[in-house]
């Protein structure tokens, strides 16, 4: 067993530290009040968190509920909003300390929240699987865990972070924060819960990796696929995964799960389905991008300008095109638009934002 790690929390009552986290962990926020403050004084607000760690004050800000609908799913969600600081930065620093304690012994393919392991990374993953083993690959196995974040005990939690850390301070802080969601399990929103939500699945991913029948495997946060050439073993994995779920961890499994033989149909994964000899974009996706191309479409026959966040907005999925066999949409939706024309709008507005800022 990997020896355990400690003094987490005195790596993260450093002073350079915290200026360093102030400079790169704002990147993206900084149109937010509550991070323009911190930026406009970072050597002040290090100095007051440096304290409050120290002195052992910092205590949780109870978070604000904020309840959206996820554009990629059309799932209902409840965001948890906290100030930037403390506890965003308070969670920037957790993550920076122990990140290279949880990446020890991360499965290679457990991807999403992990820098260079997102949604490309895993399908990417699908995509050569299906390429170099058609044997292997035969079926399917597509999985997922019902209403994961809420469903995590923090209790649960903090015993399997124990295993890799034996710093009891850090702990403390990590179940503090864990627990100061009042809707209980993890609160999504949270940056720090990202991390611990991709770790606390590690057993799982060990696990499944021993189970007869699992020529391939990749997970993305609780999206799991696995491929093999043998229906009957698949299902006595799902049966098994389930069992592990419930007895070791205290989660369910959706009831959504599927068995099936590749060729049958593509596997729907991270935005794209990937078949046998072609990947294309998820239905939901193509039908939002279509739509997005025809406003534009009108708006230039009619004469009128472009505004930036369409021209963004447009731009960023055509960029997914570029991930899948799309030459068709490409010439139908993108040419008579012609990228360059959204590219110039984007440039347009950054060359006048800069200028403001320069006045």
């Amino acid at each position: 067993m990997p020896k355990k790690v400690g003094f987490l929390y005195e790596k993260m009552c450093d002073r350079e530290l915290i200026l360093e986290i102030i400079r790169t962990g704002t990147r993206g926020k900084r149109k937010r009040w509550d991070v323009k403050k911190v930026v406009a004084a970072p050597e002040e607000y290090a100095d007051k968190l440096l304290k409050m760690l120290e002195d052992g004050t910092f205590t949780p800000t109870p978070p604000k509920l904020k309840t959206i609908i996820d554009a990629s799913s059309g799932k209902e969600r409840t965001i948890h909003i906290v100030p930037y600081f403390p506890d965003g930065l308070v969670h920037q620093l957790c993550v920076e300390v122990m990140q290279p304690v949880l990446m020890r012994g991360m499965y290679r393919w457990s991807c999403a929240s992990i820098p260079g392991r997102g949604n490309k990374c895993a399908g990417d993953y699908v995509r050569r699987a299906l390429d170099r083993d058609p044997k292997g690959t035969k079926y399917c196995l597509k999985m997922d865990v019902k209403k994961y974040y809420p469903s995590i005990s923090p209790r649960r939690l903090i015993w399997a972070l124990a295993r890799k850390i034996k710093d009891k301070k850090f702990l403390k802080l990590v179940y503090e924060i864990t627990t100061s969601n009042p809707e209980g399990g993890l609160a999504i929103g949270y940056y720090i819960n990202q991390w611990l939500a991709n770790y606390y699945l590690e057993t799982l991913d060990h696990f499944i990796l021993t189970l007869p029948g699992v020529k391939h495997y990749v997970r993305n946060m609780d999206d799991m696929v696995i491929l093999g050439p043998n229906k009957k073993q698949l299902h006595k994995v799902r049966r098994e995964v389930e069992a592990f779920l419930n007895r070791r961890l205290g989660l369910r499994m959706k009831e959504n799960w599927q068995v099936f033989p590749v060729k049958a149909r593509g596997i729907d994964f991270v935005g794209y389905r990937y078949f046998r000899n072609y990947t294309i974009m998820r239905r939901r996706n193509f039908l939002r991008f279509a739509r997005q191309c025809r406003r534009v479409r009108r708006r230039i026959e009619q004469g009128r300008p472009i505004d930036f966040h369409t021209a963004a907005g447009l731009l960023s999925r055509a960029g997914q095109l570029k991930h899948c066999d799309a030459h068709g949409i490409r010439v139908k939706y993108i040419d008579p638009i012609r990228v360059k024309r959204l590219k110039n709008v984007v440039r347009e507005h950054s060359r006048k934002k800069a200028a403001e800022k320069a006045a």
